[in-house]
């Protein structure tokens, strides 16, 4: 039966069931996310979880993540569709696609990948150069930080409250910001980062920028003892190798659509 739920405890505990699928449910968990997150729960007359669906309504359009574990999955998500947003982005498993189409018309957005860091110490190889000059972003850096993905990553999900996170970084050349890279969710609490937002103008492109300060940012949330996982389109081959080189792994295929009401 279909229950939303705010229960951090039952949720956590859910989630440590495969925390790299789950990463994104693990970090809204904090309080920085979670005002913005409902949580539709089947606990199958059980006090744990059993499946869940998340609602996060914190950026301009309404994200769900569909991914089961169960067979149960797709009978709570048939009990949460008619209470769905009008149009939402949404990360699903391809088998639940027609349960979706049955009230929405889909734009496909593709075949994503999870990726996990796996081996910690390949990060390290990519020591700051002097002559790098990655830096620390916030608030003062937002104007180039949003013209930058106006321009080399129009689809991307960003608002300037991430950078509260102090988590993006971005490389200067001649005072201009030409790569960033950031976090889509970051919990010390529950020792989870995804990164997001990497980006680099086309011009600045083949430099091996966007994997340096990405190694920037990855070798500090190491640092601090993160779970580090994240989303890449499945045949972006260039930024999958960039990952691979950082130490990260294949973990999960999952789909990506817009879905708005037929």
């Amino acid at each position: 039966m279909l229950v939303f739920t705010v229960n951090k405890k039952h949720l956590e505990r859910h989630f440590q069931k495969d925390p790299v699928l789950f990463g994104y449910h693990q970090g809204d968990l904090d309080d920085f996310y979670f005002p913005d997150c409902q949580w539709a729960a089947d606990y199958h007359q059980r006090a744990r979880i059993e499946e869940l669906i998340l609602i996060y309504s914190g950026l301009k359009t309404a994200t769900v993540l569909a991914l089961g574990l169960t067979d149960r999955f797709e009978q709570l998500l048939k009990e949460t569709i008619g209470l769905l947003p009008t149009k939402f982005y949404c990360h699903f498993l391809k088998s639940y696609r027609n349960v979706f189409r049955q009230l929405y018309d889909e734009k496909p957005l593709g075949k994503f990948l999870k990726m996990k860091l796996t081996k910690r110490k390949m990060c390290e190889s990519y020591a700051l150069d002097k002559n790098d000059n990655i830096l620390r972003l916030d608030s003062s850096h937002s104007r180039q930080l949003l013209q930058l993905y106006e321009q080399a990553y129009p689809d991307n999900y960003f608002n300037n409250s991430m950078l509260e996170t102090r988590k993006y970084f971005g490389c200067f050349i001649e005072d201009k910001l030409v790569a960033a890279a950031g976090v889509h969710v970051y919990s010390k609490k529950y020792k989870i980062a995804v990164l997001g937002n990497i980006a680099t103008y086309e011009e600045f492109r083949n430099k091996g920028l966007a994997t340096r300060v990405t190694a920037a940012l990855v070798r500090e949330l190491v640092g601090e003892g993160l779970l580090v996982a994240l989303n890449v389109k499945s045949d972006n081959e260039a930024a999958i190798k960039c990952y691979a080189n950082l130490g990260f792994q294949k973990t999960h295929e999952y789909e990506e659509s817009v879905f708005s009401l037929a």
